[in-house]
């Protein structure tokens, strides 16, 4: 068992990761929006409250709502507590795939492809001391 949880720490620590910039702000998403429309932000900010509410609403009646950008539906766990699970449009995943379209930063990008096996050799090669073994 310790022996899986090293491979386990191995393999995390030399997986592909996205770096993580610091979340988009509100304004700069008000920004980006006025810029791609005719609306002004506070139009904007009427249009997303009157979502928000609507989205609300539906998921209270029991159903799963698509709103052209994601899919929302219900659920409740043993403890009776109502979550929510989204599903974002397949084409934000689709978009962001794109050959050279993802400007972000990754950790590790050279072991995209790796297996995980191949990332515990890769540790073992690095942390001799510390190898993961069998």
């Amino acid at each position: 068992m310790a022996n899986r949880i090293k491979a386990i720490k191995a393999i995390k620590a030399l997986c592909p990761r996205i770096d993580l910039e610091a979340p988009a702000r509100e304004e700069r998403y008000m920004q980006l929006i006025t810029q791609r429309t005719t609306l002004s932000a506070g139009v904007v900010r009427n249009v997303q409250e009157s979502e928000l509410e609507t989205i609300i609403g539906i998921l209270m009646e029991g159903r799963s709502v698509h709103t052209g950008t994601a899919v929302y539906s219900p659920s409740i766990g043993l403890d009776g507590e109502i979550t929510v699970n989204v599903r974002p449009d397949v084409r934000i995943a689709h978009a962001l795939n794109a050959a050279g379209a993802f400007r972000g930063k990754i950790i590790n990008a050279d072991n995209i492809g790796r297996t995980a096996a191949d990332l515990v050799s890769q540790w073992n090669e690095l942390h001799p001391e510390d190898a993961v073994e069998g």
